[in-house]
């Protein structure tokens, strides 16, 4: 019972910094939209897509393998090996897949960007590559050693360093070669702060590569499944560019990344899940693993069916307040949107299980059914129906994850759904989102107001519907009473 104490304690601590950081995303859309425009933001919305292509081809899913392998280890010598000989790998493969882009940038501007004009600021953007290779390796660490605050406050630097430098290069007029030089200073700089950390804690050697063939075997069959998820969640955009232009990527882009707030749920519970019950399925306890998944699931579910309701009440507001009026045709982008990320949530929930009885085949199957769909759909919607129908592409993809990952998962363990408080979860969420639709929002301050009383509706309802156990009813009175007392103090 402690270690779950500990283990919620952890994901509400966790669950506060993504609050935080999801605030500095928000804060941050409308400063590169309005800056930039809808033709920019679409060239940097398709420089990070291409980014997020290559970079798991160097990082081969090692991350992952870290993660797997050292959550219960306890022998510094072991550690120090592990991190060293990972990290240093992945650094070479990062340079190599970086200057591979710098190198064939032109080919790729004039053939997949559809714009020659965009070489230069495809060169200027290669060194992501490398960055988004070992920065989460370093950070990882934390991750697997449950150094939870620190993980936590590096994320929180990333966020809001990103947002103060971008507004200062933006300000200065370096426009999108502004925000690119932005994200390289603060990725670099966390990486530099988490590797001190490192090795402040844990010494450092040069690696002999002991058992990277080990951790290799279990993560290149990841590699695929990284990329076969690429397909899923971003290929799209290269859709968009080649039917409609790099204009609809731009509202299409803006629209998707206020839809996949609704990931950032089950991001907390991921960073602290993996690891928890890696630990206590290498210890045998198969029963506890089956309650933290239960209740991991039920959690996610209580909180993001809420958010979809509110994010589809509110989207049109969402876009014409954080955008300008070029974007705002995209507003129906993101009920869907922000639907796909429930499904997305409820597949790496699931997918822990693939992970640790070690089967990462099923999901590389898995993700290329969803994959094929998507193309497909894809090249049948897009033409026709536009942004609309990549959405509902991605909609369906990630429907097919779910269900295939699910089926899979419960015949390794029996979990418990919670149905009734599902459905409570639903009907106290038409409630609110019945409340909310109502109002004419057209400031930045009504959209908080608003958002708040929202949830405040779906509070009340649940509460009345009974939506809530007895226990976390203590626990939520107990957090209000503290907080009042903390600020009458």
């Amino acid at each position: 019972m402690l270690s779950y104490q500990k283990f919620a304690k952890d994901v509400g601590f966790i669950g506060t910094v993504q609050i935080l950081t999801s605030l500095g995303t928000f804060f941050l859309l409308p400063i590169i939209t309005k800056t930039l425009g809808t033709y920019d933001y679409g060239l940097w919305a398709q420089i990070n897509i291409t980014v997020s292509l290559i970079s798991p081809l160097a990082l081969m899913g090692l991350s992952m393998g870290l993660v797997r392998f050292l959550s219960s280890e306890t022998e510094t010598r072991i550690i120090k090996e592990a991190v060293y000989s990972i990290l240093f790998f992945v650094t070479m493969s990062g340079l190599l897949a970086s200057f591979l882009l710098y190198t064939f940038a032109e080919p790729l501007a004039t053939f997949g960007f559809k714009d020659p004009g965009a070489t230069y600021f495809i060169q200027a953007g290669s060194l992501l590559i490398l960055l988004n290779v070992i920065e989460p390796v370093s950070l990882f660490y934390f991750r697997v050693f449950r150094q939870i605050q620190k993980f936590s406050y590096l994320t929180l630097f990333e966020t809001f360093g990103k947002l103060f430098f971008i507004l200062v290069l933006l300000k200065m007029g370096y426009g999108l070669l502004g925000v690119i030089a932005a994200t390289l200073l603060v990725q670099g700089l966390i990486f530099l702060i988490a590797l001190l950390t490192i090795i402040s804690q844990i010494g450092f050697i040069i690696p002999r590569f002991t058992y990277i063939k080990e951790y290799l075997q279990f993560s290149l069959p990841l590699t695929p499944n990284a990329l076969i998820r690429w397909v899923t969640e971003s290929s799209d955009r290269y859709l968009v560019t080649y039917f409609l232009g790099l204009r609809s990527v731009g509202v299409y882009s803006a629209a998707c990344s206020i839809g996949n707030l609704i990931q950032l749920f089950v991001s907390p519970l991921q960073l602290i899940l993996l690891p928890e019950l890696s630990k206590l399925f290498d210890e045998n306890k198969m029963d506890e693993v089956r309650i933290y998944m239960s209740h991991s699931l039920r959690y996610f579910l209580l909180i993001s069916i809420p958010a979809v309701f509110g994010l589809s009440a509110l989207a049109k507001p969402l876009l014409g307040i954080l955008t300008t009026e070029d974007f705002i045709s995209g507003w129906v982008v993101i009920p869907i949107t922000a639907l796909s990320g429930l499904l997305a949530g409820i597949f790496q929930i699931f997918v822990n299980t693939m992970f640790l009885v070690k089967k990462t085949k099923a999901t590389t199957y898995i993700n290329i059914i969803a994959a094929v769909s998507n193309v497909l759909i894809n090249l049948l919607l897009i033409p026709s129906v536009g942004i609309v129908g990549a959405s509902l592409s991605t909609l369906i993809s990630y429907f097919l994850l779910a269900v295939l990952c699910m089926r899979i998962s419960l015949k390794h363990f029996k979990l418990d759904f919670y149905f009734h408080d599902i459905a409570k979860s639903i009907l106290s969420s038409m409630a609110m989102y019945i409340f909310v639709s109502h109002f004419v929002i057209s400031s930045i301050f009504e959209l908080f107001e608003i958002a708040g009383m929202g949830l405040l509706i779906y509070l009340v309802v649940m509460f009345l519907v009974g939506g809530f156990s007895d226990h976390e009813i203590y626990l939520i009175r107990r957090y209000l009473f503290r907080v009042e007392n903390e600020a009458r103090q």
